[in-house]
């Protein structure tokens, strides 16, 4: 019975050993945080079964802000469908000019509107108010001088209009109206000056 002893005793420090190796392989982490989980040396990525607790937030629109979006977004549209129209009604090269102006300038401003509404869940159209399709449908009927008077006039009236809503609108609680507003502002004066001018010599 003796001589069995030194031998068992032998056996089962090595079953000991194997175990702990396993426990440790099964724990065995790498550098870039990926757990071992078998002895196969297969990686797994755990980091995909941890649920997403990241949460997200999107800052309110208030109703002014909104009524801003809906407002400014058919008044670039106006500019530009007024734009295209002086290129075909006026007769002044300045004119057709500044409608040219009018349709890239708001064609731009219009598209980055129209983006910052979708991602704040603000529905605008392709359909101008009612009041914008009124100035299309007069200014479609004219033709020649008394076309560029009447749309330079019109121009000047309604950048002043659209200037002091801008300036309003820099100031909204919501950051992407209030950036975008700010960063109108500039072009919005400039169409404002130029329009003044070329209204001064028709």
């Amino acid at each position: 019975m003796k001589n069995y002893i030194l031998p068992l005793a032998i056996v089962a420090t090595c079953i000991a050993g194997s175990c702990n190796n396993a426990a440790n392989t099964d724990n065995q982490t790498d550098s870039a945080g990926v757990i071992r989980t078998d002895t196969s040396g297969t990686l797994h990525d755990t980091t995909s079964v941890r649920p997403d607790t990241t949460t997200y937030s999107q800052q309110p629109v208030d109703e002014d802000s909104r009524k801003f979006i809906t407002e400014a977004s058919s008044g670039g549209m106006l500019e530009v469908r007024l734009g295209n129209i002086a290129q075909e009604n006026g007769s002044n090269p300045r004119v057709k000019e500044f409608g040219a102006m009018m349709i890239k300038d708001h064609t731009d401003a219009t598209n980055q509107l129209k983006s910052i509404a979708k991602s704040l869940n603000v529905n605008v159209t392709d359909s101008l108010m009612k009041e914008h399709q009124r100035h299309v449908d007069k200014m479609s009927k004219m033709k020649g001088k008394s076309f560029d008077k009447a749309y330079m006039s019109m121009m000047v009236d309604d950048h002043k209009k659209d200037i002091k809503e801008f300036e309003k609108a820099s100031k909204s609680s919501n950051t992407s109206v209030s950036n975008f507003a700010s960063q109108t502002l500039p072009v919005l004066n400039k169409h404002l000056d130029s329009a003044q001018a070329i209204n001064k010599k028709l």
